[in-house]
């Protein structure tokens, strides 16, 4: 028979009682806002390669008709990373404001005196 006396039993760690893992939801945060910063990398380089375009169009004298029939084809890339890049930021964001204001109305146990 073990002497249970000699083991020695830890409190269990308690967690804050939350319908979310806030570690889970501070790391899916950070990969948005990465990944945004990467699409607006990808965003600058489609606006170089644009502007090297409409510049090329320009100095090969190309018909006008073509230049705006292309236009659109050169717009796309930046509308998409535009987009992208906002709406990564804004979910990026929106999960910290989110946890902050869970923290704030969570009830807190009366301060001690």
């Amino acid at each position: 028979m073990t002497d249970q006396s000699s083991i020695q039993q830890s409190e269990p760690v308690q967690k804050p009682d939350t319908y979310h893992d806030p570690d889970k939801l501070t790391q899916f945060a950070n990969i948005a806002d990465i990944l945004s910063w990467v699409f607006l990398f990808i965003f600058a380089v489609s606006a170089g390669i644009i502007v090297y375009l409409i510049y090329y169009f320009y100095k090969n004298h190309a018909p006008l008709e073509q230049y705006f029939l292309n236009l659109p084809s050169f717009l796309v890339p930046l509308i998409v990373g535009g987009f992208a890049w906002v709406v990564l930021k804004l979910i990026s964001e929106g999960v910290y404001i989110l946890m902050d204001i869970e923290d704030n109305t969570r009830q807190r146990p009366p301060a001690k005196e």
